[in-house]
């Protein structure tokens, strides 16, 4: 099932992990993600605590609850409030207009709700989401680009609000930005850019 006004990421994990054994594979959801996935490395939520960031809400009430309460290896969660401090894509700009990551960030800025009003006609900086959890899962970076705060656990309601519970070591951990957001900002730009 689909609804353009989901972000399907959740569900979709949600899915695997209650779906059994099929014609691809003998073993349940659960066991095919303990057996390839060594960590789960996500951008949403806020820390120490939020309420509805997308990822989490993504009019999907009790998903992502339900994923994040039922996964047993790591979890390592890059938060909303580390990609809003860190501007990408203006730089962009500079590149040939008939490459795909100018064509990419031009619609992107035309077109995203939080963008487009400030559109006129170049790419605009935004924030790095996505690219902040994907840095962190390929290049790691801790001690760094940022810390990791364990001993405790993401606790999230069926609305996607989350708030950090303190205690002892779970598999839930979230990353904490030490270095400075400008240059975390052309750091990325730069392995965008494959200038690195």
């Amino acid at each position: 099932k689909s609804n353009e006004n989901h972000s399907l990421s959740t569900q979709n994990i949600q899915d695997l992990i209650q779906s059994g054994p099929d014609e691809h594979s003998g073993l349940t959801g659960i066991e095919l993600i303990e057996k390839k996935v060594k960590e789960f490395v996500v951008m949403g939520g806020t820390f120490p605590s939020g309420k509805g960031e997308w990822n989490f809400s993504g009019n999907m009430p009790g998903v992502t609850k339900f994923v994040f309460d039922n996964l047993t290896l790591p979890v390592t969660f890059s938060g909303f409030e580390i990609g809003i401090r860190i501007k990408t894509g203006k730089k962009f700009n500079e590149l040939d207009e008939h490459t795909p990551l100018y064509q990419g960030f031009l619609h992107f800025s035309r077109n995203a709700p939080w963008v487009k009003e400030n559109y006129k006609g170049e790419i605009l900086d935004n924030a790095s989401f996505d690219q902040t959890a994907v840095l962190y899962a390929v290049r790691g970076g801790l001690g760094t680009y940022w810390d990791k705060v364990e001993n405790g656990y993401c606790e999230i309601d069926d609305n996607g609000d989350n708030r950090w519970v303190e205690g002892e070591k779970t598999n839930h951990s979230y990353l904490k930005l030490t270095h400075e957001p400008e240059k975390m900002a052309g750091l990325i730009e730069s392995i965008m850019l494959n200038d690195f």
